[in-house]
């Protein structure tokens, strides 16, 4: 064998052994950090399952230093189709219904109900846990199914932010904070520095200075430097010098981690997100507003963040459902359903708000069982069709077979059937 051979043939060894080792690292770590939901708990309690074609969404929860509350919480929508990735951070002091709690009150206070009873004692509920709460809440706030939940605690921060050697942060003016009762102490001067994992959690949960200064739109400012850190690390992790470091930070972060993905789907999202460009990984805030309204029951004025309920329905439709405007201006649809049918007035209604070219058409002789999509020859429009019937609640079932491709997207609703509140893709 010429050296030349042997030197390639070392080099495909050292890479198999060298994935082999990704491989194994992975597979530990998942299983270290998998934790499914208990089948005791009730149907309508735990999450919607993904339906084929359907974007994968996550909901990520960062606890305070309690572990009580939510500190960060980021909605990641993995769109396995398109290969792309889309978060949309909440604010937590954010206004919403509590799910399984019954009370309108700030977003980050769904997942303390599920480990705390009414007399402050701790005792995790059983019957509705708490990354369910939550989960249920945002989903009733933003409209969407989520599928998953991780949950993340401070500890893991720390150690993921170390296991990558630090992260380079430009910071924009002196902070100076105390706080003896969490003995919390932040103190940085500004200017370019890297910080390590303790550092940078610093960084990110400092919202203001001793004096009162701090970021001029409060708590908004604080989100923006937390997802530009965000995309600091992530084009720092899909870097190619990463893989080495891979598996030191899978083992690290498996023992803080609680994640209801199930192990045998971790691996094609964390091999999505490996090959994207960062930049093309948008993060964005749920739209709304900073307010103080006055609280009968508290008899105090409490600080919330109001979301744009039509905003956010515009940036779920984008991010989250995997409809854009643009395209979705597009596609030409038709839905045959008999006049007046209020399922097809219903629909028509909301394409038509997303963005689509819709109307109705009289519908076959022959109804299907199911609700009917004849795909266009776009097929890219066509999955947007699928995906809008999807949130809708209407099961889509796509028919290729013998079904002419002609210039609109044909939706065929079935006798008599309500939205059932998930659906397939096929």
């Amino acid at each position: 064998m010429s050296w030349g051979k042997r030197v390639a043939l070392g080099a495909a060894l050292l890479l198999v052994a060298g994935l082999a080792y990704v491989a194994t690292s992975l597979g530990v770590a998942v299983n270290r950090s998998y934790a499914p939901v208990d089948p005791d708990v009730a149907p309508e309690v735990r999450a919607a399952p993904v339906q084929p074609g359907e974007r994968i969404n996550v909901l990520v929860m960062a606890l305070d230093q309690d572990a009580l509350r939510t500190d960060v919480l980021l909605l990641v929508s993995f769109d396995l189709e398109q290969k792309r990735v889309a978060a949309i951070q909440i604010p937590r002091d954010t206004r919403a219904y509590l799910a399984g709690k019954g009370t309108i009150e700030k977003v980050n206070h769904a997942y303390v109900y599920g480990i705390v009873d009414e007399y402050g004692n701790i005792d995790p509920d059983e019957v509705f846990p708490s990354n369910l709460r939550t989960l249920k809440t945002v989903e009733g706030l933003l409209g969407v199914r989520i599928h998953h939940t991780v949950v993340v605690d401070m500890a893991a921060f720390v150690r993921a932010i170390d296991a990558i050697g630090g992260v380079e942060v430009d910071i924009p003016f002196k902070m100076e904070y105390d706080d003896p009762y969490q003995d919390l102490h932040i103190h940085f001067e500004p200017g370019p520095q890297v910080l390590n994992g303790q550092k940078a959690l610093e960084y990110v949960r400092w919202r203001h200075n001793n004096d009162g200064t701090g970021y001029p739109d409060e708590d908004l400012g604080r989100i923006r430097a937390q997802q530009a850190f965000m995309r600091t690390v992530i084009a720092k992790v899909t870097s190619p010098g990463s893989l080495v470091r891979l598996p030191a930070l899978l083992q690290e972060l498996a023992g803080y981690v609680e994640s209801t993905i199930e192990p045998s789907r971790l691996p094609a999202l964390i091999a999505l997100v490996a090959g994207l460009d960062p930049g093309s990984v948008e993060i964005t805030t749920l739209p709304g507003t900073s307010a103080s309204l006055y609280e009968v029951g508290l008899d105090q004025y409490l600080n919330y963040y109001l979301h744009d309920p039509v905003a956010t329905r515009q940036l779920v439709d984008r991010l989250v459902h995997g409809i854009d405007p643009e395209l979705a201006a597009e596609v030409r649809v038709e839905v045959a359903a008999a006049a007046g049918d209020p399922r097809a007035e219903a629909i028509i209604g909301r394409m038509a708000e997303q963005g689509f070219q819709v109307g109705r058409t009289d519908p076959p002789a022959e109804l299907p069982a199911a609700v009917r999509v004849e795909p266009s020859g776009d097929a890219a429009g066509s999955l947007m069709v699928a995906r809008s019937l999807l949130a809708q609640g209407y099961p889509a079932e796509m028919v290729t077979a013998g079904a002419a491709k002609g210039d609109a997207v044909r939706v065929i609703l079935p006798a008599g059937e309500e939205p059932a509140g998930e659906g397939r893709i096929r």
